[in-house]
This record gives structure tokens, C-alpha cells and sequence, in this order.
């Protein structure tokens, strides 16, 4: 097997941006290295304790749902067999560059087989689809008696807060302006600038943000056919619920719907 493929760097995303400002570039894609920037220090360890917290200590294999760049992913590889799961393939190469398992494809029809300890998944993936899906999608790659642990966002600024941002490397600067309407409407405009040359150019992104509710995931995790049920609201996250259910040991799986 040979070595992983480099990741592309934050100079990479910034070069690509000037050559070609109308080839469609964004977070999930071109502008990779920058979600790497814009992730606050101890991201990844606050959710690795927000789901260590909520398995028992025999948990070995688990699973996430919409792993992305991999904060979570790699702190969770430290205390689990952990595997992520994401469609964006420019995000999975940052993880598997540091030697993580992960597999590509739709976290709501994630191609695993129902083996795993625990399935978990954070506001940053829950964000992008129907808590619904994502409750369904760890049901079914539990295994009897499984964990699934899901956090989802009750409100757009739990995910993105308006803002600008200024990001910076040796040869270029990159101007980052968020804009999240009441709606859950995100707008992300980029401006990057070649220091150097003192060429500029600007880029839109454009997507929404799903939320939900206490009796919402609730009902989420209910439907998907798990048992007992627990949500609740984390203290020092605002706008954050987090839910814990336990795939029954002996049940069929849930009708498609």
C-alpha cells in the first residue's frame, strides 16, 4: 500500500482560488485547508468527552457519522477503534493522512455493516441533513445492544456565527465573512489576496443549516427504533442538544421509509 496522499494546504486552497475563481470552490471541496483553520482549540477533545462520557467502559469499535476533517475522528481514535464516515472526499484526506480508518461515502447510508460498539455524530454533521437520516443511518450500523450517540444543533450559531475572520500564510491572506440568517441560511464569501502579486479574488458559498429540538431528536431517535431514549442540553454548549439510545438486543431492523 502505498503512502497517503498529501492533503492540500492552506497556500494550496489560496492558489487554486486566484487561478480559477469560477470553478465552484467551497468549504467541502477546494477550501478544505481552511475549515482546518477555522476550528476552535480543543474541539476535538470537548466531543471526544462529550461521547466517551456516554458509553461504558467495554465499548471498543465505534463509528462516526460525518467525520469531515477529522477533530473528532482523531480523538477518538486514540481511545477507540474508531472509523468515520463522510461523502467529502477533500476532507477524508486529512484524517487518513494521520493514519485514521475512514470510509467514503453518505453518512445517512453510511456502507458499513452493523458491527459497532457505539455510532456517534456531532452538530458539525448533523448540521448538513435530516436528524431523522442520521438516527436511522447509526440504528442500522449498531449492533444489538449498540450506543448511539447524536448532538444537533438547536440553533444556527451553534455551528457558524457571523463574522469576519482574517487567515494568513506566508504568501497569501484569506479574508473569511459569515453571515447566518434566522432562517438557517449560511452565506460565506472568501476574499483571497496574493501578497505578492497583490492579485485578489472572491468566492461565494452558499448552504443551510438544519436544526432541531429536545422532543424533535427525541422523536428522531424513537422512530429509528431505539431505546431508552435521554436528551438534554449541554451546559457550555449553547444551542446544542445531545442524545443517547441504545439499539435493542433483540428487534428487527426499522421499515425503509
Amino acid at each position: 500500500m502505498g503512502a497517503p496522499i498529501r492533503p492540500p494546504t492552506f497556500a494550496d486552497a489560496c492558489a487554486a482560488v486566484l487561478e480559477d475563481p469560477d470553478a465552484g470552490h467551497g468549504a467541502d471541496t477546494t477550501l478544505a485547508p481552511v475549515v482546518l483553520r477555522t476550528i476552535p482549540d480543543g474541539w476535538g477533545e470537548r466531543r471526544a468527552r462529550l461521547v466517551a462520557s456516554r458509553l461504558p467502559a467495554d465499548v471498543d469499535r465505534v463509528l462516526e457519522l460525518g467525520c469531515g476533517v477529522g477533530a473528532l475522528l482523531n480523538e477518538l481514535g486514540s481511545r477507540y477503534a474508531a472509523v468515520g464516515v463522510d461523502a467529502r472526499r477533500a476532507h477524508l484526506r486529512f484524517p487518513a493522512a494521520l493514519g485514521e480508518a475512514v470510509v467514503c461515502g453518505d453518512p445517512t447510508n453510511p456502507p458499513v455493516r452493523s458491527a459497532f460498539d457505539a455510532v456517534c455524530a456531532v452538530e458539525t454533521a448533523t448540521a448538513r441533513a435530516d436528524v431523522a437520516d442520521v438516527c436511522t443511518a447509526a440504528y442500522r450500523s449498531l449492533r444489538p445492544g449498540g450506543i448511539a450517540v447524536i448532538a444537533a444543533p438547536t440553533d444556527p450559531s451553534a455551528v457558524l456565527d457571523s463574522g469576519v475572520e482574517t487567515y494568513s500564510g506566508s504568501r497569501y491572506l484569506l479574508e473569511r465573512a459569515v453571515d447566518v440568517a434566522g432562517s438557517g441560511s449560511v452565506a460565506v464569501d472568501y476574499r483571497v489576496t496574493d501578497r505578492e502579486t497583490g492579485s485578489t479574488a472572491v468566492v461565494a458559498d452558499r448552504t443551510t443549516v438544519a436544526t432541531t429540538t429536545v422532543d424533535g431528536l427525541t422523536a428522531a431517535l424513537g422512530r429509528a427504533g431505539f431505546e431508552h431514549v435521554l436528551v438534554a442540553g449541554e451546559s457550555d454548549l449553547p444551542g446544542v442538544v445531545v442524545g443517547r439510545a441504545v439499539r435493542p438486543v433483540e428487534t428487527s431492523a426499522p421499515a425503509e421509509r
